[in-house]
């Protein structure tokens, strides 16, 4: 029960965050279990500023006998293993009562995992509409031991835990806050482990992480707990990707919400609790003391039962109760005034052994009720490392875990009769028996529990298939980017060299990551046959095609072509958009350059306006796939029959979807495509008579005439006619609003740019931005920035379109040409020269209040449906 009540000050005598008391608790602890290095390192790969525009099985090959050859990549310097990162949002502080919390927050930094634990307390802005910068220079991080940072978020107000709830400026902020760190240390693989529903809010906001709850306490048994908290709990209950549960109470109660729920009891630090007190330093407040001491530490709260030690210790005179910690939440004054009753409130973890080591016997005198049902108490667990006996209330965890080595009580008779037996046992190795028990149920054994679980459900295998022939540079590249720091943690890549000629077959000879594996055929199999070879050796749960000309972006990709499995049964494969591929999953407008792939700004604003978007489809190019394995084995192979390729993603898509199952773009996710890098190898005549025969043999297997493939998903792909785009404007059936900023878009977000983003976050809306640059890049035309949003350069384009509302948001300029219902001008984005100046020239120009950004969106939404009602 790690509840912190209302009106507890969590800067208690227990925290750890003096020096010597650091000092003091990592000298106690011996560690014998050696540590890995939490550093992720990559393969080394020098990468040519240009690139021979060659791959994959280009020419074919003479027939040469032999098998493919399996072997393991070598290279000369070590990698550490993959992991995942944690982002704890608690229940306490770091310094407080050292729990569950920080005992699995340290075994995953033990593991070499990066740890970064918030802190309960947030800074306040009290200011509405900062700005993304704002927000980041509010945010603290703080390295407090190895792989261990604590982080002070930022909000709008000063949030308690316990008592408030977010609003949306608190969300907005405290997600900034939590991207602002993830930027910073390169946080692609995050586990975000809930302690408190309090967080679900902000956790069910964040993108790009999986959510764990570890569920300790029944919530609802607490009384300072509201309807509000209750209500977060069951919505975390649900959205949660992973469960945890503490107790078998806790575990019956979850599971019907989440169906990934799992039992994790709570343990022990057995080498901390079961080493003897150190003589050298004396508890003073125990000397003299030569009656037995019966022994209790942890919160004293509405849940321990105060009248049952009162009415032992009035009766038992010749034994001394020793109680430590605070009391908050619990009426001491019946004991206070007791001889042979010491209060010695909270005490530092790393003194907790010696006082333990000093009681005869140990209690748990709980009151039963809702909330100590569902408890599994750690100090049970603690109690037994120091081989103490342990007298305790009935409870449900308590009976299950250790009903044979503890006693059970009820009532101020049987603890008293059970505390005389303990203290008159003279069995020879029970001692020894129960600081066994303690060792099988140590932190380390619970961290190897939840890290199994969290792979398993979070992070299931992925197998990587790259077909390679010749064309060392780009595959080079390729792995550099594949294998960065922050990849997929469950992932293997599986190398299959066509009978490459230049230094491939080499270079795939030097690595020795162990997450690859590379197979040697002696002859050119083709696109369809080489990759069918590595999936036959793959063990993933899923499989990944991808070419070698491809770069993936930040180590994100994978789980984003992963997630819509989760959310569709009937879903077999998915793909990325992409700056280069031959159907509707190709982009409208692209920023990036062939040396990094995708520029970091416009990828990140691309995430955030796609954020969690599919789109259904009838075709997936096979320059990157995500196949489910169970529709692998059930579709089979790829088709060799197409040979070195060309229409062999066709043929699989009609299959699979023959076969009753669909296809999904993943929108927010992104593969740059190098692109036309076989087509450029072949002569003109190879390449006509590949298409024309694999094209003849499409249309015959499949009985019909191939079609070319959709275009970029974008309402004005390839219209450049104002009555087209009227047109195509009006097929939407959507209202239609022109903002007219400046002319260019810029990194840091201004006033008017923030209009257009909280304009496009409507649905219903289509929102067309006269600009000419895009972070730098010329926009030509019009191209489609977004799901609702477009950018264009030619004004004129739009002549026919009647607007539903056109809004001045910084531009001087009048457009003759331009017509709509509504002319609207933000004040703030002019000097008052230049309202003055278009007021004059549009009489009906409306001008905007002087207002936030959230408001004047606002105002501008319900202004459109007004018209339109």
């Amino acid at each position: 029960m790690n509840k912190i009540k209302q009106h507890r000050r969590r800067k208690s005598s227990s925290n750890r965050s003096a020096s010597r008391q650091w000092k003091a608790r990592h000298s106690s602890l011996k560690f014998n279990r050696k540590k890995r290095s939490a550093s992720r390192v990559s393969p080394v790969v020098s990468l040519p500023m240009t690139y021979s525009r060659s791959l994959l099985h280009t020419e074919p090959e003479p027939e040469k006998s032999g098998e493919a050859d399996l072997q393991t990549a070598e290279k000369t310097e070590p990698i550490s293993a993959p992991l995942y990162d944690i982002m704890r949002f608690p229940v306490i502080d770091w310094q407080f009562r050292w729990q569950r919390p920080q005992q699995l927050s340290e075994q995953f930094a033990q593991q070499g995992h990066r740890v970064f634990y918030v802190t309960t307390e947030m800074v306040g802005l009290g200011k509405e509409e900062a700005s993304r910068e704002e927000i980041s220079r509010q945010v603290t991080v703080k390295n407090i031991d190895r792989n261990v940072w604590l982080v002070t978020l930022c909000a709008n107000q000063p949030l308690n835990l316990y008592q408030d709830e977010m609003d949306l400026w608190d969300i907005q902020y405290l997600k900034w806050s939590v991207e602002y760190v993830r930027d910073k240390f390169g946080l692609f693989q995050l586990v975000s482990i809930v302690d408190l529903p309090f967080w679900t809010p902000l956790v069910t906001a964040m993108d790009q992480h999986h959510i764990v709850y570890d569920c300790m306490d029944h919530h609802a048994g607490f009384s300072t707990n509201d309807q509000t908290m209750l209500h977060q709990e069951e919505q975390l209950l649900r959205e949660a990707e992973l469960v945890v549960t503490t107790s078998q109470h806790l575990y019956d109660w979850a599971a019907p919400y989440n169906p990934s729920t799992v039992l994790i009891r709570n343990a022990a630090d057995t080498v901390h609790f079961s080493k003897p007190p150190n003589d050298n330093e004396p508890l003073f407040e125990l000397e003299g003391i030569d009656q037995p001491i019966i022994g209790y530490y942890g919160a004293i709260s509405d849940w321990f039962d105060i009248q049952l030690i009162e009415s032992l210790a009035r009766h038992r005179s010749d034994w001394t109760f020793v109680l430590i910690g605070h009391t908050f939440g619990c009426d001491t004054s019946g004991i206070e005034g007791l001889s042979n009753v010491l209060l010695l409130g909270e005490k530092p973890y790393h003194e907790l052994p010696a006082y333990l080591h000093r009681f005869q016997v140990a209690l748990i005198p709980f009151i039963k009720n809702e909330l100590t049902q569902a408890t599994n108490p750690v100090k049970l667990y603690e109690y037994l490392a120091a081989g103490k006996a342990v007298v305790s209330t009935e409870l449900p965890e308590v009976k299950t875990v250790a009903g044979d080595m503890i006693s059970i009580a009820n009532t101020a008779a049987e603890y008293e009769e059970a505390i005389e037996a303990a203290l008159i046992e003279t069995e020879a190795g029970v001692m020894k028996q129960r600081q066994q028990f303690a060792e099988h149920n140590n932190w380390e054994h619970r961290y190897e529990a939840l890290n199994t679980h969290i792979v398993q459900k979070l992070y299931p295998k992925v197998s990587v298939i790259l077909v390679v022939h010749n064309n060392c540079s780009y595959t080079q590249q390729c792995l550099h980017r594949l294998m960065q720091p922050g990849h997929y943690p469950n992932l293997e890549v599986i190398i299959v060299d066509n009978a490459s000629r230049d230094q491939t077959s080499s270079y795939l000879r030097s690595l020795s990551n162990p997450l690859i594996k590379v197979i040697t055929s002696p002859t050119n199999l083709g696109f369809a046959a080489g990759n069918t070879l590595g999936c036959e050796a793959s063990t993933g749960e899923f499989i990944i095609l991808l070419n070698n000309d491809t770069i993936v972006p930040d180590g994100s990709w994978i789980s984003r072509l992963l997630r819509p499995f989760q959310e569709d049964a009937s879903l077999a494969m998915t793909g990325p958009m992409s700056n280069h591929v031959g159907n509707d999953q190709a982009l409208d407008h692209f920023i990036g350059d062939a040396v990094q792939g995708a520029s970091p700004r416009w990828l990140s604003e691309f995430y955030e306006r796609y954020r969690r978007r599919t789109r259904y489809t009838d075709l997936l190019g096979f320059f990157c796939v995500a196949i489910k394995r169970s529709v692998w084995e059930r579709v089979g192979t790829l088709d060799p029959a197409f040979g070195l390729g060309m229409f062999e993603d066709d043929d699989y898509c009609e299959r699979v979807r023959n076969a009753g199952y669909r296809l999904a773009i993943v929108e927010d996710a992104f593969v740059y495509h190098h692109g036309s890098a076989t087509i450029k190898k072949l002569k003109n005549s190879v390449y006509n008579s590949l298409w024309n025969k694999n094209k003849a043999y499409y249309e015959q297997k499949w009985n019909k005439s191939w079609r070319l493939p959709k275009g970029p998903h974008s309402i004005f792909h390839m219209v450049d006619q104002p009555s087209e785009i009227a047109s195509r404007i009006r097929q939407t059936g959507k209202h239609v609003v022109l903002v007219l900023g400046l002319t260019l878009w810029e990194t840091n977000s201004r006033r008017w740019q923030q209009i257009v983003k909280g304009l496009t976050e409507d649905e219903d809306l289509l929102v067309i931005v006269y600009t000419h640059l895009y972070h730098g890049n010329l926009i030509v035309g019009t191209r489609k920035i977004g799901p609702q949003l477009y950018f264009t350069n030619r004004i004129d384009l739009f002549s026919e379109v009647l607007f539903d509302q056109v809004i001045y948001c910084g531009s001087p300029v009048v457009h003759a040409q331009i017509h709509s219902e509504q002319y609207w001008a933000d004040p703030l984005s002019y000097h008052e020269q230049q309202l003055t100046s278009l007021q004059t020239r549009l009489p009906n120009l409306r001008i905007l209040e002087r207002i936030a950004v959230s408001q004047v969106v606002n105002d501008l939404r319900c202004s459109v449906d007004h018209v339109t009602k």
